[in-house]
């Protein structure tokens, strides 16, 4: 899923991927381990950021699954 944002206040911006989680199937896990993702990292600094989420960006897998996931997007005031 690709995470792109814009810091309003500085005009900066990025765009992050974060990775799918593989599930582990020789443990036990919770029911809702299929929407799980690798934690990242956006040096936004500080100010009013707005960011969006893009999963259809990203290519299905031939051995994935699908999902119905509706893009989306935040506001957030950081110091």
């Amino acid at each position: 899923m690709w995470v792109h944002w814009r810091n309003l206040t500085t005009g900066a911006a990025g765009a992050t991927l974060l990775r799918r989680v593989e599930v582990d199937h020789t443990q036990p896990f919770p029911p809702d381990p299929w929407c799980r993702y690798t934690p990242e990292t956006a040096d936004t600094g500080g100010g009013t950021v707005v960011a969006t989420a893009d999963v259809s960006a990203v290519g299905i897998p031939p051995a994935g699954y699908r999902i119905v996931v509706n893009q989306g997007f935040g506001t957030f005031q950081l110091p």
